[in-house]
């Protein structure tokens, strides 16, 4: 372990989705290596999320970029706190985070990239702040390195690095899908598709929803909250569907979800790695998504010809009969169940991670996490 440090965390996000819940994660991991870590977020409604899960956090609101009074005041935040590196986990909050931390002359400053549409090179806010103020980037899907790489020129490349989100499913003890349905109020029976999701546009639920119309025997569990949901319930009862679509709302109890599916399923436009997939994969559910970035490199076929999920075409006809296919074939279910669980045990590793971040935010040099690479200590 590195010597213990103080880090500051920035969660830029008003809705506790998929990359808020990696950051309590990464929070939680690095408190239980000794290490001092303070989420901020901003809002007290996020604030009070993170707490729940064990986390120290604060308010420290970040608005747009002429909102340099908000620069200040965080700046004063980190000022009090004094922390060793600061972790930028929202890509539009770096140019006033990276002020912030100047402001509070904290040494080392770090952000995370996790979606494929967030890349530095588009506007030249972000070229500055990345080539003067940024000491590493960590993304967490190849793809996005090659592209962050690619477009962002005058920056070393081996300060960005791949680093992929690991999981961590509590332990549940044993639960029959029939126990996980009867305990959700979800139907016995029948073929379950599913996802834990954030009920917004770069999501594409409508798309999920119009797949699962096309499968006439199947029914959709949709764990999750969002600025959607009342549009996506009207879409599924313009489909016809509303009776085999189950809004079940914020879930704590992921791994219960989970154990009630027959396949997992991703629909959207753009991700990075989509942390809800990865823990499809470590409860050994079977996945299909669209070909958003991330989704080649968790589920393709592997040197041996393994695959750990079906990667299906965005069209909703297209998708709908990946989901067919795959309903009908238990023993292909199985197969890339089995596959799945060991690749999340071995390549998206929750341990792993958490060594990658600590190297990265205590100061070690960057280098490629990837692949049975490791990032080197000083």
């Amino acid at each position: 372990m590195t010597r213990p440090l103080r880090i500051a965390v920035h969660i830029g996000a008003l809705v506790y989705g998929g990359g808020e819940k990696w950051s309590v994660l990464l929070v939680r991991g690095l408190q239980e290596r000794g290490h001092r870590v303070r989420l901020y977020c901003q809002n007290e409604a996020m604030a009070e999320r993170a707490r729940s899960e064990g986390v120290d956090a604060a308010v420290g609101p970040l608005g747009g970029h002429l909102m340099f009074p908000h620069a200040l005041r965080f700046g004063l935040q980190l000022r009090d706190f004094a922390p060793d590196a600061l972790l930028l986990a929202t890509f539009r909050k770096v140019w006033l985070g990276t002020m912030a931390a100047r402001i509070a002359g904290v040494p080392r400053v770090v952000s995370r990239i996790g979606l494929d549409t967030d890349l530095p090179a588009r506007h030249w806010t972000y070229r500055i702040v990345y080539r003067r103020w940024v000491d590493a980037v960590l993304v967490n899907a190849d793809g996005i390195r090659r592209e962050i790489v690619s477009g962002l020129t005058g920056y070393d490349p081996g300060r960005v690095i791949t680093v992929y989100d690991g999981v961590r499913l509590r332990e549940t003890g044993p639960l029959s899908m029939e126990d996980a349905r009867r305990e959700l109020g979800l139907p016995e029976g029948v073929p379950l598709v599913g996802s834990v999701t954030r009920l917004s546009a770069q999501k594409r639920i409508d798309r999920m929803i119009e797949a699962v119309a096309l499968v006439p025997e199947a029914h959709l569990a949709l764990a999750g909250e969002g600025e959607l949901e009342e549009e996506l319930r009207r879409r599924a009862a313009e489909l016809g569907v509303q009776d085999r679509v189950h809004f079940l709302g914020y879930r704590g109890d992921v791994e219960r979800v989970l154990a009630a599916l027959d396949v997992f399923a991703v629909t959207s436009d753009r991700e990075g790695m989509a942390n809800a997939m990865l823990e499809a994969m470590a409860a050994g559910v079977p996945v299909v998504s669209t070909p958003v970035s991330g989704a080649a490199e968790a589920l393709a076929p592997d040197g041996s010809g393994r695959e750990a999920g079906v990667i299906a075409s965005a069209e909703a006809p297209a998708f709908a009969a990946a989901l067919r296919g795959l309903l009908a074939d238990r023993a292909h279910r199985g197969h890339l169940a089995d596959e799945a669980r060991r690749r999340a045990a071995e390549r998206f590793s929750y341990s792993a991670m958490v060594d990658a971040w600590e190297a990265v935010l205590g100061g070690a040099d960057p280098w490629l996490w990837h692949r049975g690479a490791s990032v080197r200590h000083g």
